[in-house]
């Protein structure tokens, strides 16, 4: 790896350059943007020797590279992937990038969701152990650069995505999670059977000294178990039924049960998380952390002081004995049913924004089971209604953008009622992200008077 091409400019491909820039590598960067946006950093890499293609990408810039790094957001599609294989010119992720330059210990997150809460819960559980460690990945935090900056003793915690996965080759964490997988992304993956497998990639390069943890309660994990066992131990976690290897849910306490040993961590009421799949990111975040070593002291008093993250069912304000939550960061149907169903009464639903193309029937119908309105807005708008309708929703109501949303949602409340933004649709038809939004919820909510 000497002359190399990375593909997008954000925080990965950044983070990329500044790692191979320190280990004497000749680095040149394609995005499709036409300018670079931290115009400081821009000059620091021009200073370093840092090539620059901006706009329209072309086999061209291939000429003389012998490995290519690709951002998340880079797809097999893109065509200097294409041609970059075609030619047998290594692509790699930025974690695969990651991998190479350490000698810390991976501890490996995915899944659809709850990725980041448990990701951040347990570089708490490393932070309160006294070990030295990091917290980065698919969280907004260049994996490769944090992994380049510690040393052999510490640990990563690392979210790592789908798309990231899809470009690794030795990528191999000492311990990992899948914690749960429902349709996403099938934009980009196109089929539920190509997304399930690049999940499974996290594991692949595993042995028996490792360990995957896998949801005993998920439609896939018999089938993730069955690829999982020719690589690596397997263990489970649940909230739904006792574990032998992994940890559960029992009754209201967390445990974590492995090789004949049962040991309470913390009773559920304890969280200041609440709601099933939180409880379900704890008990992940503690066995990953317990298998690497870390004492349960640590395990629990992270657990305990653990707040949650911003726009993930994040309580806004009570107005007019109407309670307010921003669930922003349900970009999928599967989210968006545990934003509903955190609460045990209907709420009024705000949702949509771009459409993922998701498929909708279920999603429907839970809907109709715990919403008393329904508040649409963005481009998803018209195939949601339709299928809301379809499924047999009845109160439906438009919305032109998000402060529509709000005071339509207030109006259509009673006294002790919940409103929820939880989209299961990702922000980009109106904002830069889900952060964006969730935000712009929250001042809408909090400047009503």
């Amino acid at each position: 790896m000497k002359n190399v091409l990375i593909i997008g400019a954000g925080i990965s491909g950044v983070g990329a350059a500044h790692v191979l820039l320190r280990h004497n590598c000749n680095v040149v960067i394609s995005d499709l943007n036409n300018s670079f946006q931290n115009t400081e950093e821009y000059q620091v890499f021009k200073k370093k020797g840092v090539k620059f293609y901006f706009g329209i990408q072309t086999s061209e810039q291939l000429k003389g590279i012998d490995t290519v790094v690709v951002s998340p957001s880079i797809s097999l599609e893109n065509i200097l992937v294409r041609e970059a294989l075609a030619r047998n010119i290594a692509v790699i992720s930025e974690i695969e990038l990651a991998f190479c330059i350490t000698k810390a210990s991976i501890l490996a997150v995915t899944g659809t969701n709850g990725k980041t809460t448990t990701t951040k819960l347990l570089g708490l559980m490393l932070k309160n152990s006294g070990k030295k460690f990091a917290v980065a990945g698919n969280l907004g935090v260049s994996l490769s650069d944090k992994a380049d900056l510690i040393d052999e003793k510490s640990i990563i915690a690392a979210e790592v995505s789908s798309f990231q996965l899809e470009f690794i080759k030795n990528f191999k964490p000492k311990t990992a999670a899948i914690l749960n997988i429902t349709p996403d992304h099938l934009e980009r993956h196109h089929t539920m059977e190509a997304y399930v497998q690049a999940k499974a990639r996290i594991f692949e390069n595993m042995n028996f000294e490792n360990c995957i943890l896998l949801n005993a309660d998920d439609k896939y994990t018999n089938e993730l178990t069955e690829m999982a066992n020719k690589h690596t131990n397997v263990c489970l976690f649940s909230i739904q039924k006792n574990i032998d290897n992994g940890a559960f849910l029992d009754g209201e306490e967390l445990v974590i049960s492995y090789k004949g040993n049962k040991i309470n961590i913390c009773n559920k009421n304890e969280l200041q998380i609440k709601g099933k799949q939180n409880y379900a990111n704890a008990l992940a975040a503690s066995f990953l952390a317990f298998f690497s070593g870390i004492s349960l002291e640590a395990i629990r008093a992270a657990l305990k002081e653990f707040k949650g993250l911003p726009h993930r069912i994040e309580f806004v304000r009570k107005f007019k004995n109407i309670n307010y939550y921003n669930d922003s960061k349900a970009t999928n149907t599967d989210a968006s049913i545990k934003g509903m169903e955190a609460f045990d009464k209907p709420v009024i639903l705000i949702a949509g924004g771009h459409d993922k193309g998701i498929p909708l029937s279920e999603y429907m119908k839970k809907v109709k089971e715990h919403t008393k309105e329904l508040i649409l807005i963005g481009e998803a708008t018209e195939r949601f209604e339709k299928v809301a309708i379809k499924e047999g929703v009845s109160n439906i109501t438009r919305a032109k953008d998000m402060e529509d949303a709000v005071y339509k949602a207030t109006k259509f409340a009673e006294a002790g009622d919940i409103i929820i933004l939880s989209p299961a649709c990702s922000s980009f038809d109106m904002y830069k992200n889900m952060a964006e939004r969730g935000n712009d919820f929250k001042r809408i909510v909090n400047s009503m008077q």
